[in-house]
């Protein structure tokens, strides 16, 4: 008898048990009320997205100054090429000219932009400028504004 009696108190406390494993696997935790582990995994979460997307600007950046960078670089190379066309002629005044010329340009070029010109209409504007200023013969075709001026 006494087997009979322990089985139903084991049999009671496993159901026992069995209840209270439902009773919590049935409470759901309302949307307002998150557990701490949850609470703080969510504010990890936040924390990492915001790190990534600081990072994520950085590198943005450090592209659009790249690519500035080397825009710059071409349009060294341009006038390098320039001088170089004007070394064969030997004229100190003459290369001096030439930067001249072309620094009025670029001066132009960023003063229609701030006025809020589109940048192939900064461009024309600047090289109307120029030729305005220097004369017809020292404008440059679209191509040219577009690699010296980009």
């Amino acid at each position: 008898m006494k087997s009979k009696e322990k089985k139903k108190g084991k049999n009671k406390r496993a159901e026992k048990e069995l209840k209270k494993g439902k009773k919590k696997a049935e409470k759901v935790a309302k949307p307002g009320k998150l557990k701490e582990s949850a609470k703080a995994l969510r504010k990890e979460i936040h924390r990492l997205t915001q790190e990534l997307q600081l990072k994520d600007d950085q590198l943005k950046a450090l592209k659009q100054g790249a690519q500035a960078d080397s825009a710059a670089v071409n349009d060294l190379d341009m006038l390098a090429d320039f001088l170089h066309e004007s070394s064969d002629t030997g004229s100190i005044s003459e290369r001096k000219k030439i930067w001249e010329r072309h620094q009025y340009l670029r001066s132009r070029y960023e003063a229609h932009l701030e006025a809020g010109l589109l940048k192939p209409a900064a461009r024309r504007s600047a090289d109307a400028d120029l030729r305005e200023r220097y004369g017809d013969e020292t404008g440059y075709t679209e191509e040219q504004l577009d690699s010296i001026l980009s």
